[in-house]
């Protein structure tokens, strides 16, 4: 007799092998994403020793619209750096630093040309790799994300409260002595998925353009709240424009660039969105008020960077007074390591 398998043989032996490659693919799809969360933790740890140092050098930290070489609280305003371009120097990026400029206003043309090279390249140090990066021209991409607050608003203003309570408010400074919460109990840098410059195609990272703002901020007189904000997110209807360009440029501040805030838990099921519609130049492209919040591919959370260095993994399921509250500098909340 003929050595060799027969079919019922072989079969079984496909059946045994497709068995173990169903059963080994997600054990080496969790080890992968084990070791992209791995790279986006040391990623948040090496910015948040470049906030130190640049604490150490200045006295205060990066705002997100001020001037580095200012001292103190000030409200000398330059739009629209973000601190992930104040710190290219502590990042041991020192080329870049001297490379860019940062004395004028960040949006105006001249001050584009000036830093286009600068801007339009990737640091991969400002993405995470569990957040794919499209294969699109453009600027360099930015996934990490510095807290304005519990704020949907960028700037403060008389109608809109709770623009200053977080570690990176536009318009001023905070040194250490402003977190009389303590920097341990303050979240100032977190994850947030790019666009998927697919239009057409609705991804995590994407913002819808509401245009309430435009036509309704007019009208009111009172204090707007949070929650206000959060209502027009949670309500948009498909009709509603998409930005698909989110997390466009590491060098710029603002909502569409390199800041978020925590009006909504992270991975919250409602869609992100603007007050405001889009125009194309720049300087509209920063974005100053609606529901941007953090967002990542990691299963059930996000990694955070406290304010103190540290690096937390803070669960979706977290509650929206404590995460509201862990955005806050000042507010005398004290907070639970285990309600996070």
């Amino acid at each position: 007799m003929a050595g060799g398998f027969t079919l019922i043989e072989l079969l079984v032996v496909v059946s045994i092998i497709g068995l173990l490659l169903a059963l080994l693919l997600p054990a080496v799809q969790a080890a992968r994403e084990t070791s992209r969360r791995l790279d986006c933790v040391n990623h948040l740890k090496q910015i948040g020793i470049a906030l130190q140092s640049y604490e150490s050098t200045y006295g205060f930290f990066p705002g997100v619209e001020t001037q580095s070489a200012s001292v103190g609280r000030s409200s000398y305003s330059n739009h629209a750096y973000s601190p992930l371009a104040r710190i290219l120097a502590q990042l041991d990026q020192g080329p870049l630093y001297n490379a860019s400029n940062l004395t004028g206003e960040a949006t105006l043309p001249s001050s584009l040309w000036a830093n286009i090279t600068v801007m339009s390249l990737t640091v991969s140090l400002f993405l995470c790799p569990s957040d794919s990066i499209p294969s699109v021209s453009g600027y360099g991409r930015s996934g990490y994300r510095f807290n304005i607050g519990p704020s949907p608003w960028f700037a403060p203003a008389p109608l809109k409260l709770a623009a200053r309570d977080g570690p990176f408010t536009s318009h001023e400074f905070h040194g250490p002595a402003s977190y009389k919460d303590g920097l341990s109990q303050t979240v100032g840098v977190s994850e947030r998925l790019q666009g998927n410059w697919t239009t057409g195609s609705w991804s995590r990272g994407d913002y819808v353009l509401t245009g309430a703002g435009d036509s309704l901020m007019a009208g009111i007189t009172e204090p707007l709240t949070i929650n206000w904000v959060v209502s027009i997110c949670a309500s948009v209807t498909e009709s509603l424009p998409i930005e698909h360009r989110s997390g466009e440029s590491w060098f710029l501040s603002g909502y569409h660039f390199t800041d978020y805030n925590h009006c909504a838990t992270p991975n919250a099921e409602l869609r992100d969105c603007s007050l405001y519609s889009f125009r194309e130049d720049v300087h509209w492209r920063t974005l100053h008020e609606g529901v941007f919040t953090a967002r990542s591919r990691h299963p059930g959370g996000v990694n955070a960077l406290l304010m103190d260095g540290s690096v937390r993994f803070i669960r979706d399921a977290v509650g929206l007074p404590v995460w509201r509250a862990l955005a806050t500098r000042d507010r005398g909340d004290i907070i639970s390591g285990d309600s996070y």
